[in-house]
Order: structure tokens, then sequence, then C-alpha cells
């Protein structure tokens, strides 16, 4: 439970009274439009908006996270990482203001991405370390008199407009008694796994029981979270997804209930980035802050792999690396974008920079550009490391890329030219006597892929 010390009473109020303080009820209304068309359009995928809590958990250093769907009505999150201070509060409370512009170890950096829950809720009740409040279209802020009307319905007879406040920055302290007698149940029975918990009032349960559905079936999705290891949806069944990291050979196991669903060989890259790089960075309107003054840069391989089978005498029949099926080569930025088209035969993790709503790459930014410029480079060099373990050994060349075609951005053209020097220079072709040599015939590299 909060302590007098640590509770968020007084700032709850304080930013209360600011983000409600106008001088004219116009500025309110306009303020309250612009949240409106924002949190609108963030995401229209029911998908991208569960990400999107998903990875506020994940910022938040949570190791474990329940989702459900309470009385048909309140999709709750609920997690046992970081409860709220008074730095969180003002971050979730303003627009383009949030906690982690800084922090490399968090993969959120716009400041915008909470907001796109008020595109599906008009009130979300936010429990954390004992204490709640809300944000609530429906709450009535005391008005001004100074406005020039008496009331808010003199007002808008006399204006013939509708007044509405920003009530998405407005944080309304909310006591036990007004929470639903169901959420604090709910919080009561987990009050010792959990610090944080969202409930959100759906204005569409349908649409987001069908995007959890629709998670449950694709666990791979998680790999790359920074945190969170294991998640439970509470929904019509009880499904756990569990992630098992630091297996050997860099192996990770995604679990549904206990049993493998899909098995990953993950490989970390550290990049050094070059001075030239961060003087652009510097220059681009596109990067975030964060960025602009990093020395090292991380990407993340992840290969689909089945255990072997043999056969009576011994012989492999099946199993190891896998290239992946194309339907299946999304990129990463953490968590998945909505890019498919560059057909990698390996999943890819970088800190992207991405559109507002995480699902899409800008092709204009030289971070991006340079990201695709290591991509192949990096490969051929995991490939050069898995072909000299047995375990592995000439299945690492499933991993060989393909040229990118058609070049149709410029993150194409950049991986391309990248690719085309890589394959030539990079000795990962390993011949009877364990040596490692380049590639000198074209045909000799169709063979070993074939």
């Amino acid at each position: 439970m909060a302590t007098k010390e640590t509770s968020l009473r007084q700032c709850i109020d304080e930013l209360s009274a600011k983000n409600t303080d106008y001088k004219f009820p116009e500025q309110a209304i306009n303020q309250a439009e612009s949240l409106k068309s924002l949190s609108s359009d963030l995401y229209t995928d029911n998908i991208r908006f569960i990400y999107e809590v998903i990875q506020n958990a994940d910022d938040a250093q949570a190791k474990y996270i329940t989702l459900t769907i309470l009385e048909d009505k309140y999709f709750i999150i609920a997690h046992d990482g970081k409860a709220f201070d008074e730095k969180d509060l003002h971050g979730i409370c303003g627009v383009n203001h949030g906690t982690k512009k800084k922090d490399l170890d968090k993969t959120g950096y716009k400041g915008l991405g909470f907001k796109a829950v008020f595109g599906k809720s008009n009130k979300v009740i936010i429990y954390s370390n004992g204490e709640s409040f809300r944000f609530d279209s429906s709450y009535q802020i005391k008005w001004d008199k100074q406005w020039g009307a008496n009331d808010q319905q003199t007002w808008k007879k006399e204006n013939d407009r509708e007044f509405i406040y920003p009530w998405q920055i407005n944080p309304v302290w909310t006591n036990d008694n007004e929470i639903p007698s169901f959420i604090r149940n709910f919080l009561n029975q987990k009050k010792n796994q959990i610090h944080v918990a969202y409930a959100i009032l759906l204005n569409n349960v349908g649409e987001i029981n069908s995007a959890l559905n629709q998670l449950i079936q694709q666990p791979y999705m998680f790999l790359f979270l920074r945190n969170i290891c294991r998640m439970t949806f509470l929904t019509q069944s009880i499904d756990t997804i569990s992630i098992d990291r630091n297996l050997s050979h860099g192996l990770k196991n995604v679990n549904i209930n206990k049993e493998i669903n899909s098995q990953w060989i993950i490989k970390r890259f550290e990049l050094d980035i070059p001075d030239d790089m961060l003087k652009k960075l510097s220059k681009d309107t596109k990067a975030p802050e964060k960025l602009r003054f990093i020395k090292k840069a991380e990407m993340f391989f992840a290969a689909k792999y089945k255990p072997l089978i043999h056969n009576a005498n011994g012989e492999v029949i099946s199993g190891g690396i896998e290239k992946l099926r194309e339907q299946d080569s999304v990129l990463f930025s953490y968590l998945p974008t909505k890019i498919f088209e560059y057909k990698f035969p390996v999943l890819i993790n970088a800190n992207f920079l991405t559109n507002v709503n995480r699902e899409q790459i800008h092709t204009d930014s030289v971070w991006n550009q340079w990201l695709f410029d290591k991509i192949s480079g990096e490969i051929f060099q995991w490939i050069k490391e898995l072909v000299k373990n047995n375990k592995f050994h000439f299945q690492a060349y499933r991993l060989i890329p393909s040229k990118l075609n058609p070049e149709n951005n410029i993150l194409t053209k950049r991986f391309n030219d990248s690719f085309a020097r890589c394959i030539n220079h990079c000795n990962f072709i390993r011949n009877r006597k364990n040596q490692l040599l380049r590639v000198r015939r074209k045909n000799y590299l169709l063979t070993i892929i074939s």
C-alpha cells in the first residue's frame, strides 16, 4: 500500500487543476478535439492497441502480466512491474511528454502511445501500488464563471456549441468505493502478484475479445519483449504464454500452457555506431532524442528451430534450423510491425524508427537505412558462427538471405548493396577440413543452399 510519503494524491490533484485551467472555453474544446482525433487515429487495429498496453508493461520492467475481460465490459491489464511515480503521472497526462524519450532500455519514445487507449474507451481506471485514479469522459469539471456564462448549459445555449474538455489528460483521484466491485475483487485476489493494473471500459468488447484470441494463436510475436516472460490470458479458457530464456545455444522456447509451441535460436549483435552516422542522426528530425548520443546499437535475429528427428540408423530425417515461410517474415521493433515485404529468412528485431502507430518504419530515415545496411553482414557472421557448431553445421546455410526484389525503396537498395559485398567477402563456407572459405563459384553457393 502507498504511504503518505509515496502517495500520488497531491500530484494527481495538481495535474487535474492545471489540465482543466483554461482562460476561454474554446481553448478546452480545441484541445479536446485534437486529443479525440489523435486517440481515434493512432490504432485502428485492435491487435496494435493490445500491443501498446503490453509494451507499456514491458517498459515498466514487468515479468508477469495478466490480461482479461471482466463482466463483458472492462479490459484488464495487470502486471508486477514498476508502480507509477510522479514522472510517470506527468508523462501519461501530457502529450509528447513521455518518460521514455531518453531511456534506451525502453521501447517507447514518442510520448503518445497511451493515448491510443482513448480511441477504444471513454473511461480508464489505473491502479498503482494501492492507489487509483481515472480518466473519465463523464466526469464534470467545475465550471469557471469567468468563461462568460454562469454555467455550462447557459454557455451551450448562448454559443450553440457543445462543450467538451480534454478529459484524456485530466487525472481524477478515485476512491475504492468508486471502483466497480468486480474490479476491486480482482485486484484483491491478485494484490500479492501485481503492482499496476489498467481497467479499460471498452466501447466494443467483441473486437478486443477477438484480438486477444488471435494473439494467443501467434505467441512468437512476443519473442523480443525486453522483460516480460509470462503472459496469462484469462478469456474463455486460461492460456499462459511463457518464454524460456537463456537456454543452451541461444535457444528460446515459446510455450503455451507449459507445452512448447515453437523454438527459436536467438542471436544478439552489438553494433558500433560510426561518428558520421551520429552526425546524420543529429540532423534527422525523425530521430528520437535517445538515439542522438548513443555509441552502440543492438540487433537481434531469430531463426526457427525444430528438434532433430532421427531414423533407425541414427540419420537425421527432419528438424533443425528452418528458413522462415515468407508469410511469417515480419520486421520487429521489439513488438511486430506490419512489414512483411522483405522476406528475410529470419526474424529481425532492431530499434527501427517507426510511424506513430508502430505499424511501418520510415524508409527515408538515415538510421533505418544504416540498420538495413548492417543486416546482411551480421547474418553472414552468424552463419559463419553456426556452421562451425556441429549441432547446426550445414543447416546454417538455410539462413542465407536472397537479394530483395524489387528495389522499391532506399532500404531495399541499402540491403542489396551490402549483400553483394558481404556474400563475396565473408568466409562462411566450411570445407571437409573444417576450414572456412569464401564463395568462389556462384554455382557452388547454389548447391549448398539447395
